[in-house]
């Protein structure tokens, strides 16, 4: 991974601040809550992600 050598550490500072404090953090940190649940509910039993892969292995042992 490369960092951008041109990104200061006020640039930095400003966007945390931000995400922790600003109203514009908080929508952040709420859609990624959702995005928790949504991943959490797929990789469960009988969750979307579960279901797919189920699929995929009996659709892969009837052809093979």
């Amino acid at each position: 991974m490369e960092i951008n050598p041109d990104i200061k550490r006020k640039d930095v500072e400003a966007l945390v601040k931000e995400i922790m404090e600003g109203d514009n953090g908080q929508r952040i940190r709420q859609k990624a809550l959702e995005w928790k649940k949504k991943a959490k509910s797929a990789i469960s039993v009988g969750g979307t992600s579960v279901t797919n892969f189920d699929k995929m292995i009996k659709e892969a042992l009837r052809q093979g």
